[in-house]
């Protein structure tokens, strides 16, 4: 074998190391959380989780700088058509671009994140046009302690109650 093909073997296993290493780190970092959310990166530096809400799904952004969930009027009446969500209040909601806008809050009695984690009751607000789906503090908070990695994306979860479809299984 030439020199070159054997630094290359030593380095590949070398790799695999550091690869199995890692796995093995983010493994002990989660092993206090009970549950794990895959994460998906968007690009822009920012992850998104599927969520659903009153039997639909859909990919909120985690933003741990929102107070609530949010989610765009489209998703809403989507959503509205499936379930009977309960008007609970309106709020002043303080937008990105600096404006309070008021808002309605409804509630909802689950969220479900991925396959095995549900917290609730949850209130949503509903913003009136257009805008991302948002997983604020209000849901995360009742899931914690929480903990996000980026390598793995990975949302980690402690209080969440099993999915009624993983509790079939």
């Amino acid at each position: 074998m030439s020199r070159t093909a054997v630094a290359l073997i030593i380095l590949a296993s070398f790799s695999l190391s550091i690869v199995v290493s890692h796995h093995a780190q983010a493994e002990a970092v989660f092993e206090p959380f009970a549950h794990q959310v895959s994460l998906h990166a968007t690009g822009a530096g920012s992850y998104t989780v599927t969520g659903t809400l009153g039997g639909v799904s859909g990919e909120f952004l985690l933003d741990t700088g929102a107070s609530m969930i949010t989610v765009s009027r489209e998703f809403f009446e989507a959503m509205a058509a499936q379930s009977k969500p309960k008007l609970a209040r309106q709020v002043g909601a303080r937008l990105a671009s600096g404006r309070v806008r008021t808002v309605d809050v409804y509630e909802l009695p689950t969220l479900e994140l991925g396959s095995d984690c549900v917290v609730g009751p949850v209130e949503v607000a509903v913003m009136p046009r257009g805008g991302r789906n948002l997983l604020g503090m209000s849901a995360l908070t009742q899931a914690a302690p929480f903990a996000v990695s980026a390598s793995p994306p990975v949302l980690a979860l402690s209080a969440c109650s099993l999915s009624p479809a993983v509790a079939v299984r």
